[in-house]
Formats: C-alpha cells, sequence, structure tokens
C-alpha cells in the first residue's frame, strides 16, 4: 500500500510539473542580443528611395548572422526615414523574419550615425515563433554618391552594434 502511495504521489508531481515546462517553452523566454553588425546601404536616387541593407555580425543567440533589408525610404526633415521588411539568418541556418524603421541624415560626405528598429515577428526553425525588438545603431561612410561607377545609386558602409532581446 506504502509503495503504491509513492507512485501515485509520483505520477500526481509529474503531471503538476509536466504543463509548466511546456508552456515556458510555448510561450518564450526573453533573451538579451547583443552583437556587431557591418556591411553596405545601397539606395536609388529615386522617389521613393529604394534602400537595400546586406550585413554581416555576430550576435549571441545567433552565432555569426547575415542580414538582408529591403525597405523604402523618403527624405524628411534633413534626413531619410523608412521601413521595411528583414531576414535574419543565424550561424544554424534559422531565420527571423519582422519589419524595420530607420532614420539616417541626408549624406553630407561626413560619417554620420544611423538608427534602426527591427520587430522581430517570427521565423523558422527554432526561431519559428519568435518575437522581440532589436536597435542597430551605426556608423555609415559614404563609398559611392552618384558617380560613374555607381550612376544613380549612393552606397554607404556600415558599422555599429545590435541590442535588444528576443523571445523563442
Amino acid at each position: 500500500m506504502r509503495k503504491a502511495i509513492m507512485i501515485a504521489g509520483l505520477i500526481l508531481a509529474l503531471g503538476v510539473l509536466a504543463p509548466v515546462g511546456a508552456l515556458g517553452k510555448a510561450g518564450g523566454t526573453d533573451r538579451p542580443v547583443k552583437g556587431t553588425t557591418s556591411g553596405t546601404v545601397t539606395g536609388t536616387l529615386t522617389s521613393p528611395l529604394g534602400i537595400t541593407v546586406d550585413l554581416t555580425g555576430v550576435a549571441t543567440h545567433l552565432g555569426k548572422y547575415s542580414v538582408h533589408v529591403d525597405a523604402i525610404g523618403a527624405i524628411s526633415g534633413g534626413e531619410v526615414v523608412g521601413d521595411g521588411t528583414f531576414t535574419v539568418v543565424a550561424a544554424s541556418g534559422d531565420q527571423l523574419t519582422g519589419t524595420t524603421t530607420f532614420t539616417a541624415p541626408l549624406p553630407t560626405g561626413t560619417v554620420p550615425t544611423t538608427t534602426a528598429f527591427l520587430t522581430i515577428t517570427g521565423g523558422t526553425g527554432r526561431f519559428s515563433d519568435a518575437s522581440g525588438t532589436l536597435t542597430s545603431q551605426n556608423l555609415e561612410t559614404p563609398i559611392c554618391f552618384a558617380e560613374p561607377s555607381c550612376p544613380g545609386l549612393i552606397i554607404n558602409g556600415l558599422e555599429g552594434k545590435l541590442t535588444g532581446q528576443i523571445s523563442y
């Protein structure tokens, strides 16, 4: 009888604990993200501005990653503002996807600071139900501005830091 009570107690304890573990994983855990980023920004000199960003970096929870952004921008109040979509490919091949908004000073030949805000809305693999926000603060170095080697384009180098949080 004593053995049966112990086994029933163990089964009850496992039954109570099992859903807690499952809920924690399904709801995700907020994890801080820190990393570096570098690459290029290419913009068209048409209206609206077509903007493509291709970067690589290393970040927590991603390892060595690459990111591609397709965005549309406009000139407003002496700066370029815009929004678009992004895909981050982590070292594992799993992807994060979402939307981005950004601001950047108009090109002046100097090295301006730009800021992009990324809202994670999903992904693939371990990031299939991911959510979160990331901020990328960068220095943008002019490479080419509508020269014969890049007609109709603005091409800038970008280096910066990535911070935020992700839940998956």
